[in-house]
């Protein structure tokens, strides 16, 4: 009769909990890092409708300010000027970060409104969110404007 537990089934176990470990990890390590990278200036490149109808951007007025932390924060819309400075508006949306079904959420509310999107992808040069409505707005970070080209 051969032992229920040998060192190669127990090799085995450990090398699948370790395999399990840096999966979750890496996991919550992406989403972390996610979190990390949403915070600054962006400018809505492109928007696509849930019939896949695309509607672009080249020109943006106002562009978004999103400052989160500690799974806090607030959107403000922001205008760039020909300084470089941003002329701030009095509209500010409040946000609160939830990890749920493995991807960050943020919650907006406002005194008129409350709502959520889902981060799709959030690097250093580009912001993906779906809202509730299955609308995909694709932002590119904000680098000012180059009045020397």
């Amino acid at each position: 009769m051969k032992p229920m537990f040998s060192l190669k089934n127990s090799f085995k176990c450990i090398i699948i909990v370790i395999a399990m470990a840096v999966t979750f990890s890496c996991k919550q390590t992406n989403h972390k890092e996610q979190l990390s990278h949403i915070n600054g200036y962006w400018e809505i490149e492109e928007v696509i409708m849930p019939g896949g109808e695309k509607k672009d951007y080249t020109i943006n007025t106002l562009i978004d300010f999103i400052q989160i932390s500690d799974s806090t924060g607030f959107r403000k819309k922001v205008a760039p000027q020909l300084d470089g400075s941003f002329k701030i508006t009095d509209d500010s949306e409040k946000i609160k970060v939830k990890i749920e079904d493995d991807k960050v959420q943020l919650y907006y509310t406002t005194p008129y409104h409350s709502w959520k999107e889902t981060v799709e992808k959030a690097d250093e040069t580009h912001l993906i969110i779906e809202n509730e409505d299955e609308k995909i707005y694709k932002y590119k970070r904000y680098e000012g404007l180059n009045l020397e080209e």
